[in-house]
């Protein structure tokens, strides 16, 4: 469909006609979402708890950058790292599962 009859679509209607098109597209959008809010939730950490990603670093014994990265892409962080990161931030982890 070209862009010029999606324009002025309600997103409801536009999201149907995508998932329609692509029927990955669904997942791959939740997926995503997910991914948005385990970022900011990392981050919302950090600043709650005061700390610069220097700082969160030191205490992880890394870099920066490295810090960086697990806040801005912590899609295949592992759950030993997710833990350091929450220590280092005055925090511990929780999983549950949802039906």
């Amino acid at each position: 469909m070209s862009t010029k009859k999606r324009l002025g679509k309600p997103w409801n209607e536009l999201r149907d006609e995508l998932y329609a098109e692509d029927p990955r597209m669904e997942a791959r959008v939740k997926q995503g979402v997910e991914e948005l809010r385990i970022r900011a939730k990392l981050y919302a950490a950090r600043k709650e708890a005061g700390l610069t990603q220097d700082q969160v670093a030191e205490r992880m014994q890394v870099n920066r950058s490295y810090v960086s990265r697990l806040e801005n892409h912590p899609e295949n962080m592992k759950l030993a790292t997710l833990n350091k990161y929450a220590q280092a931030v005055g925090m511990r982890v929780e999983i549950a599962l949802h039906a």
